[in-house]
C-alpha cells in the first residue's frame, strides 16, 4: 500500500508539469499577433510567463496537497481494515479473555495416585478450537480417553492428545483451521493447538510450563488455560509431568504419561 502511493506521486507532478506549460505558450501567440512594439510584446509576454507560473504553481500545489491527503486517509482507512481483519492482541497475563466452558482430564503416571487437570476454554475468542478441544472431552466415540502426554520439553512445555497415535506424529481426529493466533503466549498454563505443516490443527495440543513462550506468538493458537480448581491438581500437576525422565531423541516420556477419563468440569 505504501510503495503504491509513493509512486503515485511523480505521476501527478509529470501529469500537472506537461499540462501546465501548454497555456503559457498560447498565450504568449496570442499577445505576439497585437499590433504592438517589440519592447512591449516582451515585456506583456513576459509578464503573462510569470503570471502564468504562479498561478500553476498554486494550483499544482493545491491539487498535490489534496492527492496527498487523499491518499492518507486511504492508507489510514486500509490499516484500519487490516487491524479487523486480524483481531485484537490479547495478553493473558493482563487481561484474560473470558472463561466460556470447563473441561477435565484425569491422568495417570509413575507412582502417583490420579490427578484431575481442569482447563478452562476461551470459546469467545477462539470458537472453533474451543467447540473442538470440547467435544473430544465430551466425546464418548472419539475422545482423549486413553491418549497419553508424548512429549516432554523440560521447562518448556508438555505435549498431548495424539488420539490414534502413541508417536504424536499424527491424529486420527478431525482437522480444522485455527480461529486466529490473537492471545499472547505470556502466562504459564495457557493451552495451545499443535500445528501441522500445512497450518490445519486437530486433536493435538501442549501446555507451557513458563511465563514467557513468546516462540509461540503468531505460530499457535492459545484457546485455554489450566485452573487451579480446588481439589484438583491444577499447575501442580502440569509441572510433574514437566519433569518426569524423558528417551532421547523425542523427548518421549520413559514412562507412559495417561489422560485415562475427561469430560465436562461442573464447577
Amino acid at each position: 500500500m505504501r510503495s503504491s502511493l509513493l509512486l503515485l506521486f511523480p505521476v501527478v507532478l509529470r501529469i500537472f508539469g506537461v499540462a501546465a506549460f501548454s497555456p503559457v505558450k498560447q498565450r504568449n501567440t496570442n499577445i505576439i499577433r497585437h499590433n504592438v512594439s517589440p519592447s512591449t510584446k516582451l515585456f506583456a509576454s513576459e509578464n503573462n510567463i510569470q503570471l502564468d507560473r504562479r498561478s500553476f504553481a498554486t494550483e499544482s500545489i493545491a491539487s498535490i496537497t489534496a492527492v496527498a491527503s487523499a491518499s492518507v486517509a486511504l492508507l489510514s482507512n486500509s490499516q484500519s481494515a487490516l487491524a479487523d481483519d486480524e483481531g485484537t492482541i490479547i495478553d493473558p497475563s493482563v487481561d484474560p479473555p473470558k472463561i466460556t466452558n470447563k473441561v477435565y482430564l484425569d491422568i495417570k503416571f509413575g507412582n502417583y495416585k490420579t490427578k484431575r487437570m481442569v482447563i478452562g476454554l476461551f470459546g469467545d475468542v477462539m470458537p472453533k478450537t474451543t467447540e473442538n478441544f470440547l467435544s473430544l472431552c465430551s466425546n464418548g466415540d472419539v475422545s482423549y480417553a486413553g491418549t497419553t502426554f508424548y512429549r516432554v520439553i523440560s521447562d518448556m512445555t508438555i505435549q498431548g492428545g495424539a488420539i490414534g497415535s502413541s508417536s504424536g506424529k499424527s491424529s486420527s481426529s478431525a482437522v480444522l483451521q485455527p480461529d486466529n493466533f490473537n492471545i499472547k503466549h505470556t502466562k504459564a498454563g495457557l493451552v495451545s493447538a499443535v500445528r501441522n505443516k500445512d497450518g490445519s490443527i486437530d486433536s493435538r495440543f501442549f501446555i507451557q510450563t513458563k511465563d514467557d513462550a513468546g516462540w509461540a506468538d503468531e505460530r499457535y493458537a492459545a484457546f485455554g488455560i489450566v485452573l487451579d480448581e480446588e481439589g484438583t491438581g491444577g499447575m501442580d500437576v502440569v509441572k510433574k509431568i514437566s519433569k518426569v525422565d524423558v528417551k532421547a531423541p523425542q523427548n518421549n516420556p520413559k514412562d507412559p504419561v495417561m489422560i485415562v477419563g475427561c469430560g465436562v468440569f461442573e464447577g
